[in-house]
């Protein structure tokens, strides 16, 4: 139900029912400490003025104060309640009732000493009977207006505490949660402009989650305009890539078609269209699949695959059109995890870009979260190999890394990294599992 209330007010209504449920719990506690602590402190009192009044033969005056105490002999051999000098015989045998039941009790039982408190006309009176000798008891009491006064006073000065600790608490929560609408404000509206197509900036000087979460924002939309403006360039690159190869093929079918042979005869002419033919089919299936592998990727993600076998399948078949080439193998019992198709197009995909740019050797190493793929060509372009595999780069000879851009994509989307390493003799690609992903 909450969910419904923006962050301010869901504060102010989880605030005020927790202060409220707080202060249900604490006033009865305090209520109750309050009382246990002056019923304490007022046994204590009478027990030390009795004491006094007893060894010493202390006896108040007159009356002077709410805290005044008064103390009473009873003899019981003589059944006579003797009052000290400032309370009148009249009045201790007023409130004698309040503790008289008890004092016969306590003689009949034969305690020694008794503290309690009774009530007396609505006001509370706490008291101690004390065993003087075999017939003699004492009796101290005092009214209980000054302890119901100073509770009053303490509770009053805890609730004002509490409510002031509240408030403070309050503003205080407030304040740091009005912090934190803010900037989520700004990624709210920062969000709004990428959603619409707009420039938006975004600068949040934080170090927490929130700081973190806008610094994402900030280099996801990098990315997005990056991808964005790399997708138009290949939309462009592989749009003109295609035009000649289709424009060859329009050309030379009309020419065929018009008993013309633009290449010699009909037979090297129709080598040319299905050549290019071959070059736009190869084109759009790269296409297509590198579009497909985001929903491939997420299909058979835990599969065991038994990549020696992957690879010595798909060496056996590349030898048979490559005979010229040396394959030479170290091949381990490995498994990868993910999707066997999507490995062997991967796999296919770096051991052609070899035979592209091969002198004479190529050379695979496979074991244990780690695959190298060697090949005895030219170096690559430092300034180049960085780029190597980002998506729609164009190559050293006129290919737009279509296919190591698939190769890419695989290994990032098992949690594989793909490097290309100049050797001092030819390039290494290798592809080793990320284990701090």
């Amino acid at each position: 139900m909450l969910k419904k209330f923006s962050l301010q007010r869901q504060l102010i209504i989880i605030f005020s029912l927790i202060a409220l449920v707080v202060l249900a719990i604490l006033v009865p506690l305090i209520n109750k400490n309050l009382n246990n602590l002056i019923d304490s402190q007022m046994f204590q009192t009478l027990e030390t003025a009795q004491q006094g009044y007893v060894d010493y033969g202390y006896s108040p005056i007159e009356k002077s104060s709410d805290k005044q105490i008064y103390h009473m002999t009873y003899d019981a051999e003589n059944n006579v309640l003797i009052p000290s000098t400032n309370i009148t015989y009249k009045e201790a045998e007023k409130i004698s009732y309040v503790f008289s039941e008890c004092l016969f009790d306590m003689i009949d039982d034969g305690k020694e000493k008794v503290q309690k408190k009774g009530d007396f006309y609505g006001t509370t009176v706490y008291y101690q009977i004390t065993k003087k000798d075999t017939n003699t008891y004492t009796v101290s009491l005092v009214y209980s207006d000054y302890s119901a006064n100073l509770i009053s006073a303490i509770r009053q000065q805890i609730i004002n505490i509490l409510y002031v600790s509240f408030a403070i608490i309050g503003v205080v929560i407030f304040l740091w949660v009005s912090s934190l609408i803010k900037p989520l404000k700004a990624i709210r509206n920062y969000i709004e402009d990428i959603r619409n197509d707009k420039e938006g900036e975004l600068k949040i000087d934080r170090s927490d989650e929130i700081g973190i979460v806008s610094n994402e924002l900030v280099v996801m939309k990098e990315e997005i305009d990056h991808q964005s403006k790399t997708k138009e360039e290949m939309i462009h690159n592989i749009s003109h890539d295609l035009k000649t190869p289709i424009a060859l093929i329009k050309s030379y079918s009309q020419s065929v078609k018009d008993d013309v042979y633009p290449y010699g005869d009909k037979d090297s002419s129709m080598d040319v269209i299905i050549e290019n033919a071959d070059r736009l089919d190869s084109k759009v299936k790269s296409l297509l699949y590198l579009n497909r592998l985001d929903f491939l990727g997420n299909k058979n993600i835990d599969n065991e695959v038994d990549m020696k076998a992957l690879i010595e399948h798909i060496t056996i078949q590349l030898q048979g059109m490559h005979p010229e080439i040396e394959i030479e193998t170290d091949l381990a019992f490995v498994s990868f995890k993910g999707d066997e198709e999507c490995w062997r197009i991967c796999v296919e995909n770096i051991i052609e870009n070899a035979y592209r740019y091969v002198n004479s050797k190529i050379k695979i190493i496979l074991k244990q979260n780690y695959l190298e793929i060697y090949n005895d060509g030219e170096p690559i372009d430092n300034e180049n190999i960085e780029a190597l595999f980002k998506p729609y780069e164009k190559g050293t000879k006129g290919q737009f890394g279509l296919g190591l851009s698939i190769v890419y994509k695989t290994c990032t989307m098992y949690g594989y990294n793909v490097t290309a390493e100049n050797k001092d003799v030819g390039v290494s690609f290798i592809i080793e599992r990320n284990l701090n992903g």
